[in-house]
C-alpha cells in the first residue's frame, strides 16, 4: 500500500464526509432518502477531493469508484437505524474502500501533502488529520456513544451540550499540540483544572455526562496526539 496515496484519501474522506456536510444535509438525507439531491452531491464531493488531493490524471477512475462506492454505501445508510454501530459499520465500510483504491493504484508522483511534511520533529499532514478528526468527528463520536449508553440525557445536560462541544474542541487541540511536544504534564493539568471546576456540581447526571465526555473526548485526543507524533 502507498502511504502517502492512503494518507490523502483519507483527508479527502474526513474533509468530505464531515466538513463538506451540515445537520441540515442530513437530516436531507435521511428523510428523502433517494430522492435527497444532497445524496448525490455529496457522493460527487467525495469523489472531487480526492481527486484534488490526488492530481493525477490516471486517478479519475479510481476517483469516480470512490464517488459510487461512497454513494452505495450511504444509501445503506440511510435506509439503516441510526446510531453508533451504524456510523461506526458506515465509517468501516468507507476506509476498506480507501485501503482497497490504496492497493490497486500505482502511484509514482509526488503527491500535493509530501510537499508539506517538511517538519522534522512531526508529520504535518497526520496533525492536520489528527486535527481535523478531533473537531467533527469526535464530537459526532462522543456524542453516539454517550446517547447508546444513555448518559446526559436530563434536561440540565441538554443546556450544557453546545458548551461541552467547544470545549471539548478545545481541549483536543491542546491534547494534540501537548502530546507532539510531549508535555503530557500539561494534559494532567487540563484533566484536573476542569475537575475542579465541576467538584461542587451536585446534579449527578450532568457530572456523570461530563466525566463520561472528558474521558472520551482525552482518549481520543491522546490516539490522534500520538499518531501526529509519528
Amino acid at each position: 500500500m502507498n502511504s502517502w496515496l492512503f494518507l490523502s484519501l483519507l483527508l479527502a474522506h474526513v474533509i468530505a464526509d464531515f466538513y463538506l456536510q451540515n445537520d441540515k444535509c442530513c437530516s436531507q438525507k435521511e428523510e428523502k432518502k433517494l430522492k435527497s439531491w444532497f445524496l448525490y452531491v455529496h457522493s460527487f464531493l467525495a469523489g472531487t477531493v480526492s481527486w484534488a488531493l490526488i492530481p493525477v490524471c490516471d486517478f479519475g477512475l479510481y476517483a469516480f469508484a470512490i464517488a459510487l462506492s461512497h454513494l452505495a454505501i450511504d444509501i445503506v445508510k440511510v435506509y439503516s437505524p441510526k446510531g453508533l454501530w451504524s456510523f461506526t459499520i458506515d465509517q468501516i465500510a468507507h476506509l476498506t474502500v480507501l485501503a482497497a483504491v490504496s492497493f490497486s493504484f500505482n502511484n509514482s508522483t509526488v503527491l500535493p501533502i509530501q510537499s508539506t511534511d517538511y517538519a522534522e520533529t512531526f508529520s504535518i499532514p497526520l496533525f492536520i488529520l489528527a486535527i481535523l478528526l478531533c473537531i467533527k468527528p469526535a464530537n459526532i463520536l462522543i456524542k453516539l456513544i454517550l446517547k447508546k449508553y444513555q448518559i446526559g440525557e436530563t434536561q440540565s445536560c441538554e443546556n450544557i451540550k453546545n458548551a461541552g462541544a467547544l470545549i471539548g474542541n478545545l481541549e483536543r487541540i491542546l491534547t494534540i499540540v501537548f502530546v507532539i511536544i510531549g508535555q503530557y504534564e500539561a494534559i494532567g493539568f487540563i484533566i484536573a483544572a476542569k475537575s475542579i471546576l465541576r467538584f461542587k456540581d451536585t446534579d449527578t447526571a450532568k457530572t456523570e455526562y461530563v466525566l463520561a465526555g472528558t474521558f472520551l473526548s482525552f482518549g481520543i485526543a491522546l490516539l490522534c496526539g500520538l499518531l501526529a507524533a509519528q
